[in-house]
């Protein structure tokens, strides 16, 4: 049985024993080493199929798992993953972070929960990355607030840009798009407050952080709320295209590329 299907076995599985499996249980379902049977757990853990809990695994809600924002988690997962690991190395402890609604930036959250920061402030528009932070002592969070966009999962609204505008400020913002130009910047879809929040994170933030996977380079999006002169670092993965690297390079920003082994 090759991994794929045996992973799909293995949420059949979870499906037929009302959401929770022991690992022991699982272990008598398969002929393999437990290193392996381990490794399927960590790939369907990132991709938000499943959770970890103690002598065992549990089913992600399905409806969860319908909303659009747990579905862009799923891809591309292995670029988002090494981007967040090169992202973790600029935040230090003490510091206050801008963290946007993407699903890029969830991946960014694993990775700060598994560092020994001290008194690190979140603030984000996101209605899921504030969960994660729930049992990590070190970690204070902020949510904005304001209308809710439950189609993205993350807050918008005027009022509430206005209290931000004027009260908070971060060492850092770290945030993905849907898609960049490498002429233009970041070019994201047109929801209706969600940019604007953006803007005002990367004005009151004193360093700038895109997270995009290669794939970004060849979509498009409707709004350019960003532009190259005002990102400090561009985070992506060595997979890029060497047309798209070498325009980059002219451009006056830090330029990382994870390594996808």
């Amino acid at each position: 049985m090759n991994p794929q299907d045996r992973r799909e076995k293995i949420l059949k599985l979870l499906h037929d024993n009302y959401g929770k499996l022991t690992l022991k249980e699982l272990s008598r379902h398969f002929n393999i080493s437990q290193s392996a049977l381990y490794k399927d757990l960590d790939i369907l853990q990132k991709q938000r199929y499943i959770k970890k809990i103690y002598g065992g695994i549990e089913l992600i809600d399905i409806n969860m798992q319908q909303h659009n924002y747990y579905r862009s988690l799923q891809v591309n997962v292995k670029q988002k993953t090494a981007i967040a690991k090169e992202a973790v190395k600029l935040v230090s402890s003490n510091e206050t972070i801008f963290i946007d609604g993407s699903s890029t930036t969830f991946y960014l959250c694993e990775e700060l929960k598994k560092q020994n920061y001290k008194n690190i402030t979140v603030i984000t528009n996101s209605i899921f990355i504030p969960h994660e932070f729930i049992l990590q002592e070190n970690f204070n969070v902020i949510c904005t607030g304001g209308m809710l966009n439950k189609e993205i999962g993350v807050y918008c609204g005027d009022l509430w840009e206005s209290v931000l505008i004027n009260n908070f400020h971060a060492n850092k913002f770290f945030f993905s798009t849907y898609g960049i130009s490498a002429d233009i910047g970041v070019l994201d879809s047109f929801v209706p407050g969600e940019t604007s929040m953006k803007k005002i994170f990367s004005k009151n933030a004193s360093k700038n952080i895109c997270l995009a996977d290669s794939n970004k380079f060849m979509i498009k999006g409707a709004i350019n709320w960003i532009s190259f002169e005002n990102i400090d670092v561009l985070i992506s993965d060595n997979l890029m295209d060497g047309n798209i690297l070498n325009v980059l390079k002219t451009k006056k920003i830090q330029l990382v590329l994870a390594n996808l082994k």
